[in-house]
């Protein structure tokens, strides 16, 4: 599992230069060189994708866990709070495709479910302000009532129904990119909160070694697999091939680990490296 946990690391900060730009040195994260888009035309591309996919798309995604389920457990293992865990929001705030905004939205979505579990009412603010923005960008402001969240944020007693509004808000914007012919956003938002959950889920397992932490790392292997096949609907998009690989080299370091599970507890257990 120590092995499982220190190369899923490496490929996180891989994943996360796919999304951001680099601005001493002018790359731009490796994915949007001018080699990678010479003749490719984007708009015809997913015009293109076959609906019967995107329909399977959609089933997997009503799959996929609430970006608060992994925050709740670790907070339910009696695990401090640390913002080393969570990614910057001055990282995100300079993504400028919205390939990239889908992928920090979901980023985001996780951070803050993470900061709402905690009750970081002082951290939150920061992230309401960079999300709202991407909505925005991406046209889907009218399912984020900033205001709303933000007043929220100011009273600590008003943590669940903050929590409710910012998940229901992430869960209709999903529906919508869907509704709108964007299920390629869907997908990025997606694998962005898992990127990021299961990110928090390993550096806070490395600090804090828990049976429980262990298994749910391993009980991720299966929506590894499933969100693998849902981007690959989107394979020969040059962004979403390069997520791909990225994601395909996390599954190679999940291969030495099998799930095994103890119907009469209803427990995951790991047995593997």
């Amino acid at each position: 599992m120590n092995k499982l946990l220190s190369i899923f690391a490496v490929f996180v900060v891989i994943i996360f230069a796919v999304s951001c730009n680099n601005d001493n040195n002018g790359d731009n994260g490796g994915i949007e060189n001018d080699s990678d888009y010479v003749g490719f035309d984007e708009q015809k591309f997913f015009a293109n994708i076959d609906q019967r996919k995107v329909v399977q798309i959609n089933s997997v995604v009503e799959g996929f866990a609430s970006p608060v389920e992994m925050s709740a457990m670790i907070k339910g293992n009696h695990i401090e709070f640390s913002r080393n865990y969570i990614v910057s929001t001055e990282v995100i705030a300079k993504y400028e495709t919205n390939i990239k905004k889908a992928l920090g939205l979901g980023i985001l979505s996780a951070d803050l479910g993470y900061l709402n579990i905690y009750a970081k009412t002082g951290q939150m603010v920061d992230y309401l302000v960079v999300i709202n923005n991407i909505a925005a960008d991406l046209r889907v402001s009218q399912f984020f009532d900033f205001q709303s969240l933000k007043t929220l944020v100011t009273n600590a007693d008003n943590m669940d129904s903050l929590l409710f509004m910012t998940v229901s808000s992430f869960h209709q914007i999903d529906k919508y990119f869907t509704e709108s012919g964007r299920s390629y956003l869907t997908v990025l938002s997606v694998t962005g909160v898992w990127i990021e959950s299961f990110y928090l889920l390993t550096q806070v397992a490395k600090d804090n070694p828990h049976k429980d932490l262990d298994s749910k790392i391993g009980s991720q292997k299966e929506l590894l697999t499933q969100l693998v096949e849902i981007i690959k609907v989107y394979k020969g998009h040059p962004q979403f091939d390069y997520i791909l690989k990225q994601m395909k080299d996390i599954q190679a370091a999940f291969e030495s680990v099998s799930i095994t599970v103890q119907e009469t507890e209803g427990r995951v257990e790991i047995v593997g490296d």
